[in-house]
């Protein structure tokens, strides 16, 4: 297939700039050299980003004829960053080409055979086959959020042009791969649902390590009332250890699936690394460093790949949080006998994170910590999937912390290592969800006691009555399926196991989070038995939202978007209780949001009201959402993070629990004590005098709550100035209107009149007769509100 036949429209791009746009399109790729793995550091080696030669075929093809197109690496191909901005679908194969050489003499010194070639993928969404010189590297790989690396020594050239290319395939949501919110076609304006990644969209680089090496590090940290005990685990590899195929596209292979399950007994189901490498003299010096170079601790280890313990006293360490992002520096040397290796820089963070006091709260580093936190997609306009710049991911978490927040949910999707860094860094926790995968419902039975909280998710106004359901779009992508496939199984829980490896790292990652509302859920109690298990230095959240286990994981987790949150009636003695999503506050400008509002005063007002009513018995709110994601307008940021939408003084206040300075709101007077109702025309006039306290008034908003069903409304104030009001056929429920800010502040103690003109308009009722005015079919409520602070 050509590729121009592949270019399709694309939606939600019209507006695709940021702050950082500008420099990744002028400067030269790399143009920011920050080590992609911050954790597990060398000295020697090379980003391979830039522009790539590139084209896209049909999957029927087995290579390209030519590359005629140039791909900006590291950004998604539908993304404006990448120079794409294409729709990638499962009949289409993404290739990429780069020639690179090698001309520093460093990467050639002492003897070849004692070091070997890496190239690393930080992220490819989702199928992976890679060339180097016309050979095919390693194996297939499948996946879009970890990370994977090949050994291509065999293959390279020294000094001279070597010729790496990437094919990708990306189906998104025609088949059965994790994928979080990526949907292919959107269909409605209101979806929760956004633009695909596919392709290469993290960063591409090469390394030269030892040909038995540092793989991996994890410490856990435990504290008692008077010691820090730190677990570590220094895992060494060898380079001729080999993975795991977990799934071929070959339909001949057989595979026993129950026995790749997670937590399902197996016998020697992996190839294990049967290499004792103390006894072969391998040693590890350690020095644990805090800041202006005071040494906590030098010590020698001479065992890997096993857990060990040391202690300190608990007064000599500077415990992390997000008040104190106290991070210590690791160096590590490998030697063989009194032979130097390598040497590696790391950090680390000294936390506990568990549940105490009797009715369960959650506790970091021993102490109740009531976690404020926002829900973050992790899109961008300009790049989709990726960040422009690491400066971009660096401002959205400062921003979040300058407004108060203290806890990220990183929702339906993992990031590049350099996200965890900055949260690690600037000190923010992190709830890290699993993408979902395969289907947006769940294959296990949801109890009764949980459609009671579904019907409070949607209530956007608690004391009215409704007229639809905003999430009714999820009903179009129900699956059929009652049963989930045993390839969607195995790849999740690759999947689920890999991100966990990698990222189990970060002292900011407190929560992992198995499932959100029921989408794909299976096995919940398998999985979650086997992640308590596995990573016991985190809590755990089965179900986030709606599909919950009885006294299974840490926490239960309920989704609330009602104006005002009751959980009296939901309380769980055994589990810590949080909202893992509330809000969705949003304005009107355009998009769709749970709650919507035409001035951010008054959202902010709904913002603060939420927050002061939470129950007590909490342990977590997370607010949806960061920012503004494609027609979702219910983030703090704007979508390009130009603009917050709040008043940042007030989020700050209420944040820190600082109450002294709350908006009210009040409904000075009601024209109408109940709506009149079937009218044809209505004439009112009225009245009256503003008394608001002259220290506030400069703080003083002045609103119209009202409630008019196919009509247009006709309002003269004071004999001059004029509203009109006709979008009753659009919004069918009670509302405000927020008046100039002038209008009244020059003249609050004298009098004002208020003259209005209602008309019936059976243009706006399409489904019934136009002929007459049906019985209730009209109302009308008007009442006239100020807001101050």
């Amino acid at each position: 297939m050509p590729a121009s036949s592949s270019t399709l429209s694309m939606k939600f791009m019209t507006n695709s700039s940021t702050r950082w746009t500008e420099k990744v399109l002028k400067e030269k790729i790399p143009f920011e050299n920050d080590y992609p793995r911050p954790h597990l550091r060398r000295k020697l080696w090379l980003n391979l980003n830039g522009n790539w030669s590139f084209t896209i075929t049909s999957i029927k093809e087995t290579y390209p004829k030519k590359f005629d197109r140039f791909i900006r690496v590291p950004f998604p191909v539908e993304s404006y960053l990448s120079g794409i901005q294409e729709r990638v679908d499962s009949n289409m194969y993404l290739w990429y080409k780069l020639k690179f050489q090698i001309k520093s003499r460093a990467w050639y010194n002492n003897n070849p055979l004692q070091y070997r070639l890496i190239l690393h993928f930080d992220k490819v969404d989702y199928e992976t086959v890679v060339y180097l010189n016309h050979y095919i590297v390693g194996l297939k790989h499948l996946g879009g959020y970890e990370p994977f690396s090949y050994d291509i020594s065999p293959y390279f050239i020294n000094y001279q042009d070597n010729e790496l290319v990437v094919r990708v395939w990306d189906p998104s949501n025609k088949w059965y791969q994790p994928r979080g919110k990526q949907l292919l076609d959107v269909k409605t304006s209101n979806s929760i649902f956004y633009t695909p990644c596919s392709g290469i969209w993290g960063t591409v680089w090469l390394e030269r390590i030892p040909y038995i090496h540092i793989d991996r590090l994890q410490f856990q940290t435990r504290l008692s009332s008077i010691d820090v005990f730190l677990k570590y685990r220094i895992d060494l590899k060898s380079i001729i250890t080999t993975s795991f195929d977990y799934y071929s596209l070959n339909k001949n292979m057989t595979i026993d699936f129950e026995k790749n399950l997670l937590h399902i007994k197996q016998k020697n189901i992996f190839k294990k690394n049967q290499i004792d490498y103390e006894k072969l003299g391998f040693i590890l010096k350690i020095s644990i460093v805090g800041k202006n170079n005071k040494h906590l601790i030098d010590f020698i280890s001479y065992k890997s790949n096993i857990e060990q313990e040391i202690s300190f006293p608990l007064k000599k360490i500077n415990l992390w949080s997000p008040e104190n992002p106290y991070l210590y520096d690791i160096r590590i040397d490998l030697y063989q006998n009194n032979t130097f290796i390598e040497h590696i820089d790391s950090y680390i963070g000294f936390r506990q994170i568990s549940l105490c006091n009797d009715q369960k709260k959650i506790c970091l580093n021993n102490k109740p910590y009531f976690m404020f936190g926002v829900l973050d997609q992790g899109y961008w306009p300009d790049g989709l999937y990726r960040a422009p710049t690491d400066d971009a991911y660096r401002y959205d978490i400062e921003q979040m912390k300058n407004l108060g927040f203290n806890t990220i949910r990183k929702h339906m999707k993992s990031e590049t290592s350099r996200w965890y860094y900055w949260c690690d860094v600037l000190g923010i926790l992190v709830w890290q969800d699993m993408p979902s995968g395969d289907s947006y419902i769940s294959y296990e039975t949801e109890l009764d006691v949980k459609k009671q909280l579904k019907l409070l998710r949607n209530n956007r106004t608690n004391d009215l009555l409704i007229t639809r359901n905003i999430d009714d779009d999820l009903s179009i992508y129900l699956s059929s399926s009652t049963k989930k496939r045993f390839e969607a199984k195995i790849q999740f829980e690759y999947e689920l196991k890999a991100m966990i490896d990698f990222l189990s790292f970060h002292p900011s990652i407190i929560i992992w989070i198995l499932f959100n509302e029921g989408w794909g859920q299976y096995d919940t109690i398998r999985l979650t038995t086997w992640l308590q298990s596995y990573d016991q230095n985190r809590l755990i959240i089965p179900a986030s939202g709606w599909h919950d286990r009885i006294d299974i994981g840490h926490i239960r987790d309920i989704h609330d978007y009602s104006k005002r949150i009751k959980l009296s009636s939901f309380n769980d003695k055994t589990r810590a209780l949080v909202i893992g999503e509330c809000g969705g506050l949003g304005l009107i400008k355009s998009g769709w949001s749970y709650h919507a509002y035409n001035d951010r005063y008054l959202m902010t007002y709904a913002f603060e009201q939420l927050m002061i009513n939470l129950p007590r018995h909490l342990s977590a709110a997370i607010y949806t959402q960061l920012s503004d994601v494609e027609n979702e307008s219910n983030g703090i940021f704007t979508y390009n993070r130009e603009e917050i939408k709040f008043p940042t003084t007030h989020i700050k206040r209420i944040l820190t629990n600082d109450y002294s300075h709350l908006y009210k709101l009040k409904h000075i007077w009601n024209l109408t004590s109940i709506p009149y109702t079937n009218y044809t025309k209505l004439s009112f006039s009225k009245s009256f005098n503003i008394i608001i306290d002259n220290n506030s008034k400069y703080d003083t908003h002045f609103y119209f709550y009202i409630y008019y069903l196919y009509s247009q409304v006709n309002i003269t104030i004071d004999h001059h100035h004029q509203i009109i009001l006709n979008q009753t056929h659009i919004i069918k429920d009670y509302h405000y209107i927020s008046l100039p800010s002038n209008l009244f502040r020059d003249s609050i103690h004298q009098k004002h009149f208020l003259d209005i003109h209602v008309n019936y308009l059976p243009s706006f009722d399409k489904n019934e007769d136009k002929s007459f005015v049906y019985t209730n079919r009209t109302s009308f409520y008007l009442n006239f509100a100020t807001l101050s602070a």
